[in-house]
């Protein structure tokens, strides 16, 4: 790490409460190595990063043997502890730029000692890919990361703008076809009032009319009734008259 480029260098060094493997400063920045050579307690790696950083140690690098620690944690996975002649090389926890800008897993291994003189030179960064997982990468796939984020989210931006013009024009369609549903009820309401007032009118004109029809079918049952009454008096009258001519008749002759 001198080699590299850093100012001082510490093993074993005392961060706060806490030792530490590594230690080492440059300018205004202060780095810290943790090294396992088992896999790490997620929890417990957490939780000292976290209070590292709180103690001044912005940068932190756990270097613990591959799996999928790696990417919850700022770690390198190494494929061999033992390595002939220290040549250590780096299997998991490095990302590259992949299609599209968006960084991914790196496939190939990459020396260690490559990788902490980028880090010490501020070619090498950690960051993080999501929410829960991230990674090792050069600045400049960071910067292509950052780029490409930065266009999905303004087409995320875009289409969620878009989305809410066309709720928002659904919205007011829907106001309206309400506010006319509502008038089309309304009017629906009165012409029901008007019908049933209509038959109302309706049914008393059935009910005027079957009262003139019961009037009349009466007055022409009396008309009849009379009739046959003036028929019969007209014969009783007529019957007479013959009586009565009869009756002079015979005094005529009997004369």
């Amino acid at each position: 790490m001198l080699a590299a480029g850093a100012e001082d260098v510490q093993v074993d060094a005392t961060v706060g409460a806490h030792s530490v493997d590594v230690l080492w400063r440059k300018g205004d920045r202060t780095g810290v190595i943790e090294v396992s050579s088992a896999p790490p307690e997620l929890t417990r790696a957490r939780v000292l990063t976290a209070e590292l950083r709180s103690s001044g140690c912005s940068e932190v690098l756990w270097i613990c043997p591959p799996g999928f620690w790696t990417a919850q944690l700022p770690a390198l996975g190494l494929d061999d502890f033992a390595a002939d002649g220290c040549e250590y090389r780096v299997v998991g926890g490095l990302l590259t730029s992949g299609p599209g800008g968006v960084v991914t897993a790196r496939q190939s291994a990459c020396e260690l000692r490559e990788f902490i003189t980028g880090w010490v030179a501020e070619e090498m960064a950690f960051g993080c890919r999501d929410e829960h997982t991230g990674g090792w990468a050069t600045v400049n796939d960071w910067e292509r990361h950052t780029r490409t984020q930065a266009a999905v989210i303004a087409r995320q931006r875009q289409e969620l703008m878009n989305q809410r013009t066309a709720l928002a024009l659904a919205r007011k369609a829907t106001r309206d076809k309400t506010k006319q549903l509502l008038r089309l009820t309304h009017r629906l309401e009165r012409a029901e009032i008007a019908a049933q007032q209509q038959a109302d009118d309706l049914a008393q004109t059935r009910r005027k009319i079957a009262d003139h029809n019961r009037v009349d079918a009466t007055l022409r049952l009396t008309v009849s009734s009379q009739r046959s009454a003036i028929l019969h008096w007209q014969l009783i009258t007529w019957f007479a008259v013959l009586v009565i001519i009869t009756f002079i008749a015979a005094g005529l002759v009997l004369k």
